[in-house]
């Protein structure tokens, strides 16, 4: 059973509907309002219907500027979010983000499952599932074998090698995982990308792992 909506997902929902950058524009509005009023380029009134026309106006401007920035950014993101194998990228697909946002995360599973299947030469869908199978289902052996899909997949970046290759070993780390085996995937990994933070972590990993327990 899902549970209510998380923190997270909520501030979210509050972001993209521009409320909560309106309030901070009543504000601001609010602020110029009494200055210009002070400053005697407002002549009539009482000083706080000068607060409430700025707060007013500070609302309806800094709301409209958000969701008109969100709702570009969509568009923008289409660009970015699923990079395919010949280069070119697929639009984001927001039905299945906005299932996730729900909570339904039985049903965003099986949509990215169905756009992998529709997109077999993109390895993104996949991990987008193993990601939701780790951090919201608890699927870990699910979740590894999806991970494990993507890097057999041929001719995919680099990148998305690395990926699933470090969330791999965070499964294998993590209570209840297999040291033996994030052993393996730490020397694997160490072979397969021997520069940067990453490999210096892996083998921080290593000596930490091979290091005897104390009794």
């Amino acid at each position: 059973m899902i549970g209510p909506m998380t923190h997270e997902n909520r501030l979210l929902r509050v972001a993209h509907s521009g409320m909560m950058q309106a309030g901070g524009g009543a504000v601001l509005g609010a602020f110029f309002g009494i200055l210009l009023r002070v400053a005697g380029m407002i002549h009539r009134g009482p000083l706080w219907l000068s607060a409430l026309g700025g707060a007013v106006g500070g609302w309806a401007i800094f709301r409209t500027i958000t969701r008109t920035i969100f709702g570009g950014g969509t568009e923008l993101a289409k660009a970015l979010v699923f990079p395919d194998a010949e280069g070119t990228y697929a639009p984001q697909y927001s039905h299945i983000q906005a299932l996730e946002v729900q909570e339904r995360y039985v049903e965003a599973l099986a949509a990215w499952l169905a756009l992998a299947g529709e997109r077999p030469d993109n390895p993104s869908p996949l991990l987008r599932a193993a990601d939701l199978q780790l951090r919201h289902l608890n699927d870990a052996p699910g979740a590894l074998a999806l991970y494990e899909r993507v890097r057999r997949m041929p001719g995919i970046r680099e990148e998305h090698v690395r990926y699933a290759s470090q969330k791999i070993i965070d499964a294998h780390l993590a209570p209840g995982g297999d040291e033996g085996r994030a052993l393996v995937e730490l020397r694997r990994f160490v072979t397969q990308f021997p520069e940067g933070r990453e490999a210096d972590g892996a083998r921080a990993a290593i000596a930490r792992l091979k290091r005897p327990t104390p009794r």
